[in-house]
C-alpha cells in the first residue's frame, strides 16, 4: 500500500479502537469517560477526512482555482464586449461633401484622331497657353433668372400675437 492508504486505515483503525472504548465506558455507566472517547474517535476520523482532502489538486491549490476563475470571467467580458462592438458598428457610410466646382461650365473640343501629327520646331511652337486655349474653350455665360419669393410683412403687433399663439402650442395650454 501506498503510504496515505497506510496512514488512513491506521488513524480508522485508531477511530474504531476509541469507539469500542466508548462502547464499553457506557455500558459500565461511565457517562463522561464515554463522550470522551467519542470526541477522540470523531477528531480521528476529522483528520482522515482533512488527510484525504489534503491529497486532492482541487483542495491543494486555491490560488490555481482562483486564477482559472478569474482569468474566465475576464474572458467571458472581453468576448462580450466584442460581440456588443461588432454588433454595434455603423452600417453605412456617410459621403463626404464635396467642395463646390467652378461656375464656369469648360467645353472639351476633340481633335481630329485621323489627322497627322504635326511637327513643331523651336522657332513655331505657339505658346502653352495658346494651345490649352484652342482646346479648352469656356461657354459662353447665361443668364439665371431668379424668381424671388414673395416675402410677407408682418407688424410689430401681429408678431407678439404669434409669437403668444406658439408659445401657448407649446406649454400644451
Amino acid at each position: 500500500m501506498a503510504p496515505l492508504k497506510k496512514t488512513v486505515c491506521q488513524h480508522l483503525r485508531s477511530a474504531k479502537e476509541w469507539l469500542t472504548k466508548a462502547e464499553e465506558a457506557f455500558d459500565k455507566q461511565h457517562d463522561i469517560r464515554g463522550e470522551l472517547d467519542v470526541m477522540l474517535a470523531q477528531a480521528e476520523l476529522q483528520h482522515v477526512k482533512e488527510v484525504s482532502r489534503s491529497q486532492q489538486w482541487r483542495y491543494k491549490y486555491d490560488a490555481f482555482r482562483h486564477g482559472l476563475a478569474l482569468s474566465l470571467a475576464m474572458f467571458v467580458v472581453v468576448a462580450l464586449g466584442g460581440v456588443y462592438w461588432w454588433t454595434n458598428t455603423p452600417k453605412s457610410v456617410t459621403p463626404v461633401p464635396i467642395e463646390r466646382q467652378a461656375s464656369v461650365p469648360v467645353e472639351v473640343v476633340p481633335k481630329e484622331v485621323n489627322a497627322a501629327p504635326a511637327v513643331l520646331t523651336k522657332e513655331n511652337n505657339p505658346p502653352m497657353k495658346q494651345v490649352v486655349n484652342e482646346i479648352v474653350k469656356p461657354l459662353p455665360k447665361t443668364e439665371r433668372i431668379h424668381q424671388a419669393e414673395p416675402s410677407v410683412v408682418v407688424s410689430a403687433d401681429e408678431m407678439q400675437k404669434l409669437v403668444r399663439a406658439a408659445g401657448k402650442s407649446l406649454r400644451g395650454q
